[in-house]
């Protein structure tokens, strides 16, 4: 808790709320019970929407998170600010951040993992440009295809 302390209002939401959810070890689903023992319905889907900046919760559910984490609602909205201001939102941080919903990755992962997929897209498509009926041998090589 003390990295959380040292510089909050310079964390986004997401840093933020994944700090602080690795830090008491739980997972979205254990998130989404104690909220629900607070008094609040959300399902762990949403919970992971949150921490990859998919969504973001309002401020009732802000306070909730305040409640549940023992941090003030007031580093929450900050945190909330920063990520609408950096540029995380942008077209790229969105389809990353799908992909890491829909894959499991985290955002460090997911995002080194999206741009490893469109380098190899981009290699393939500048070897095809370059000796279409080659890169049409290497494929089938590489995938075992035989006649």
């Amino acid at each position: 808790m003390e990295n959380i302390k040292k510089n909050p209002k310079e964390r986004t939401f997401e840093e933020l709320f994944f700090d602080l959810r690795t830090e008491k070890q739980w997972k979205y689903i254990d998130v989404a019970s104690k909220l629900y023992d607070l008094g609040v319905t959300v399902d762990d889907k949403t919970v992971k929407k949150w921490e990859l900046g998919i969504a973001y919760p309002d401020l009732d559910m802000i306070y909730k998170l305040s409640e549940l984490f023992f941090v003030s609602s007031q580093d929450f909205l900050n945190a909330k600010e920063i990520s609408l201001k950096k540029s995380y939102n942008s077209i790229h941080m969105t389809i990353i951040k799908w992909f890491c919903y829909f894959t499991g990755f985290t955002l460090i992962y997911g995002r080194f993992l999206f741009y490893l997929i469109i380098a190899a897209f981009l290699i393939g498509s500048l070897m095809f440009l370059v000796n279409p009926s080659g890169f049409a041998s290497w494929f089938l090589n590489i995938t075992n295809y035989k006649k």
